[in-house]
């Protein structure tokens, strides 16, 4: 029978990997799809404190339509504060709806986006047939997608 021996050290062969922060693996996510670091973090680790992990990686990720290697070019001329992406009033699905309108709803209606219908686009070509979606009064606004409106 093998015991422990008082005063016996035991070596670690295999220790656990140590696994990196939550916010800094989130940073680095965004540097790899092409946002500065120095720019981001300061907003990642904000978010890490505000909420918890799993909400913070999602909103997180919303930072590369702002600043990532393919941003998105009407919210290039906003703060991602103005979509709510710092408020815990504004569920994150809501932020994320606001990003994804914002790809053909002009400013000014993104920032009332409340719902995206996302299944209203052409086929084929990403572009909506309709902009629909609920607004922050709960109303369903659904009128023709105008290719020259959406200048933002």
């Amino acid at each position: 029978m093998i015991g422990v021996i008082p005063g016996q050290m035991a070596l670690d062969l295999f220790p656990e990997p140590s696994r990196p922060d939550a916010a800094e693996s989130c940073i680095s996510r965004l540097v790899s799809m092409g946002c500065d670091e120095e720019r981001v973090a300061p907003m990642v680790r904000e978010l890490f404190g505000r909420f918890g992990a799993p909400e913070a990686r999602d909103r997180a990720n919303c930072l590369a339509y702002f600043y990532g290697a393919r941003p998105i070019p009407r919210l290039r001329s906003c703060p991602p504060s103005a979509i709510g992406l710092f408020d815990g009033s504004i569920d994150y699905h809501v932020v994320w709806d606001r990003c994804w309108a914002a790809r053909w709803a002009p400013l000014r209606d993104v920032f009332e986006v409340r719902e995206w219908r996302y299944n209203y686009r052409r086929p084929y070509t990403g572009a909506p047939v309709f902009i629909w979606y609920v607004d922050n009064k709960g109303r369903e606004v659904k009128r023709p997608y105008e290719e020259g409106a959406c200048e933002g």
